[in-house]
């Protein structure tokens, strides 16, 4: 009953491990409560001891190596071209191409991108619609078509994407829809009910929830001076010698960054450049001839970024979340990519999400700074503790590794 209701086995192909462990702990907390209820109402034990937090234990352990195995077995799967689930797109909107490339890009989805259908391959025959002679719903049948993803916006007529849908869900085919644009605000919307009558209402982000916030920033503080005692306390004075001892000056870079609500802040770095006139106002580029040899060295590790602690600890930022940009660099994108400022409904990570997926470094085109907003408003828009953890170990691996992607 339990996992029922909070549907711990209703996983689609491109659910990420994050959302099945997150419905695996509140399943095993629910379990746990019953349990131990039910233990507590009984005259004798039904555990001697503290067997029973051993088997709780041991049931999650085993649970979480259980799902994981699974999750990675089905992923190689995927991406030796094996179980995989064919899809339809039909029509083409401003966002349709980049559909299609992280389909191609992404095979461990499990998601094979089948054909795509424009307004002249479908026409109404006899009242049918028909692809090239064939009937709609004959064509979803014998091509095995696991999902329709519907373009908004694109070419077609209303009375034909009413169709498509009407025909893809009689035969029990999902239906989608990619936005023209993945900034629009339907992807801020949810469907409650009135009675029968659907009414949409503006999502709440989770971090406009207060508890989320407290939760977040007190987990904030702990890394954080768990960082100053074990590591900080013995790796800045080194670090701070190594600085100096590779070029004389400033052993810390501050900059003004903007942060949340887009309120400015003073960002505190490592100096890895040279000191110079226009060290604080011209944007990095790529092999950037201002930066030390040792400065070089943070960068490619992000070690940079420690002193960025001080400022998590004065509350300015958090250990996780998108990266603060000048505000030049701000003012510059918000005029050009919609939605740009969603950035800052949330505080400015030391490390993030965009980060993790390799969207750091170099912005040698506007699509760089596009990749790295829209992966910024996911998180914003799908924050959870889990997800932080997620980001947290990444980093860890891309420090311990080097990032290519660092300049």
């Amino acid at each position: 009953m339990i996992s029922n209701n909070i549907q711990l086995y209703s996983t689609k192909r491109n659910t990420k491990f994050v959302v099945l462990l997150r419905k695996f702990f509140f399943q095993i907390l629910l379990f746990s409560i019953v349990f131990f209820a039910i233990s507590g109402l009984n005259k004798t034990d039904i555990f001697i001891g503290n067997i029973g937090f051993i088997y709780v234990k041991i049931l999650f352990i085993l649970g979480v190596i259980s799902r994981l195995g699974i999750f990675y077995y089905f992923k190689n799967l995927h991406r030796n071209g094996q179980n995989l689930a064919n899809v339809l797109i039909i029509d083409e909107n401003n966002n349709t191409q980049n559909f299609i490339n992280v389909l191609s890009d992404r095979k461990d989805l499990g998601i094979k991108f089948f054909k795509q259908l424009k307004k002249e391959d479908l026409v109404f025959e006899n009242r049918n619609l028909m692809i090239n002679g064939l009937e709609f719903n004959l064509f979803l049948l014998e091509n095995r078509i696991k999902k329709v993803f519907v373009s908004q916006k694109g070419e077609l007529e209303p009375v034909i994407m009413n169709r498509i849908a009407r025909l893809s869900e009689a035969n029990l085919i999902p239906v989608s829809y990619i936005p023209d644009s993945i900034y629009n605000g339907l992807t801020e919307l949810k469907v409650t009910y009135i009675d029968t009558l659907p009414i949409f209402e503006v999502k709440r982000f989770p971090l406009d929830l207060s508890i989320n916030r407290v939760v977040k920033r007190m987990i904030d503080l702990l890394l954080a001076v768990l960082c100053l005692i074990f590591v900080l306390s013995w790796l800045f004075p080194i670090l701070a010698l190594l600085i100096y001892y590779d070029n004389k000056g400033p052993i810390f870079f501050v900059q003004q960054r903007n942060g949340l609500n887009g309120n400015k802040f003073n960002c505190i770095k490592f100096r890895t450049m040279f000191v110079s006139n226009v060290y604080s106002t011209k944007i990095t580029e790529r092999n950037d001839p201002r930066v030390t040899k040792f400065g070089k060295f943070l960068r490619q590790n992000s070690l940079d970024e420690l002193p960025q602690i001080i400022n998590v600890l004065k509350g300015d930022m958090s250990f996780i979340g998108p990266r603060p940009q000048m505000p030049t660099e701000d003012y510059h994108y918000r005029e050009i990519i919609n939605r740009y400022n969603i950035r800052h409904y949330v505080k400015p990570g030391i490390t993030g999400l965009s980060q993790v997926k390799g969207h750091r470094g170099a912005i040698d085109s506007i699509v760089d700074m596009e990749k790295r907003v829209r992966t910024d408003i996911y998180y914003v828009r799908n924050w959870s503790l889990l997800l932080d953890v997620q980001i947290l170990y990444q980093t860890l691996m891309l420090v311990i590794k080097g990032d290519e992607n660092a300049i």
